[in-house]
């Protein structure tokens, strides 16, 4: 049986497009279990009156967003877990089977992921939407996994830290195993990243179709939105990433958090040697990073000069 575990927050409408895809589903062997931490009973009510067979639960006080998706699945009683997030919903009725399948077909491996829809929702009537219709073809895209980041994964699971293309936990379904896993909740903005790592330590083996099984809602009410450019939130869960998954021993992830982070976060090297990092590799990206804004600044400079010369002829 598939669990499907969805955790909601005042969005009625959502949850309603998300259970009638779910429940239009072919393949039939699941459960749904809804974790609510909406301040009103819009959804409770929906519950009530139309899908009375949804594990549901109001909870009394907002557990919030990676607590609220962990109590959703601590609810699942299946084998196969399946989260679905309350913004996102099945592309179509062979979504759910074509997930189960790729378990099935691959009885070795713990996480198998797909392609996905990109739905822009801003500025619609998402009550009016009914999976992907010909009224907002123009406002979705398909977003897949390039083929080098397949076989940079299927070599070293540990590339995932280099740019995560597996997706939202809404394009994932995983087997609940000898014990269940769950988000870190000491994550934050990328939370998504931990369960995935936490899935490839106990098996480095996985199944993939390019096929958008899943339609994501994109707004700009999502969690990661609320997330400025250089965030110190986002340098603290990649950093709590690199350490808890020991990502110093692979000199790619080292590269890469030094270029991506350490740099771009203008931390010294003290910082840098505290995470294992040699001071050869943190001196090479240092010049290098203010290389390129020295380069920016002379090119922006020469512009301005080219302009003021040409308004001044």
């Amino acid at each position: 049986m598939v669990s499907i575990c969805v955790p909601c927050y005042n969005n009625r409408d959502e949850v309603e497009r998300l259970l009638k895809s779910i429940y239009s589903q072919d393949y039939t062997d699941f459960e749904v279990n809804l974790s609510d931490d909406s301040t009103d009973d819009e959804t409770a009510r929906l519950v009530e009156t139309c899908y009375p067979k949804v594990n549901y639960r109001h909870n009394k006080k907002p557990y919030g967003h990676i607590f609220n998706w962990n109590v959703a699945i601590r609810m699942a009683k299946g084998e196969y877990i399946k989260v679905m997030f309350s913004d996102d919903w099945f592309t179509d009725s062979t979504s759910l089977g074509a997930y189960v399948a790729l378990l099935d077909e691959n009885p070795d491996v713990l996480l198998a992921f797909s392609g996905s829809r990109q739905v822009m929702l801003d500025g619609q009537d998402i009550s009016a939407m009914h999976h992907v219709t010909a009224a907002h073809q123009k406002n979705f895209y398909d977003r897949a996994a390039e083929e080098g980041f397949i076989e940079r994964l299927g070599s070293d699971y540990r590339n995932l830290f280099l740019g995560n293309q597996i997706g939202a936990p809404s394009a994932v379904i995983y087997r609940r195993g000898s014990k269940l896993t769950l988000f870190d909740e000491q994550s934050n903005w990328a939370s998504d990243m931990f369960l995935y790592f936490d899935l490839f330590e106990k098996c480095p083996a996985f199944a993939y179709t390019r096929k958008p099984l899943v339609s994501i809602g994109v707004h700009e009410k999502q969690y990661t939105e609320s997330f400025a450019e250089k965030d110190m939130r986002i340098y603290n869960d990649y950093r709590y990433m690199y350490t808890k998954y020991r990502l110093r021993e692979s000199q790619a992830c080292r590269e890469y958090f030094t270029e991506r982070f350490l740099m771009k976060y203008h931390m010294g090297y003290g910082e840098a040697r505290a995470l294992g990092i040699g001071r050869d590799l943190w001196m090479r990206k240092w010049i290098a990073e203010r290389r390129a804004t020295v380069q920016c600044f002379v090119k922006s400079r020469l512009s301005r000069l080219k302009h003021a010369e040409h308004n001044g002829q």
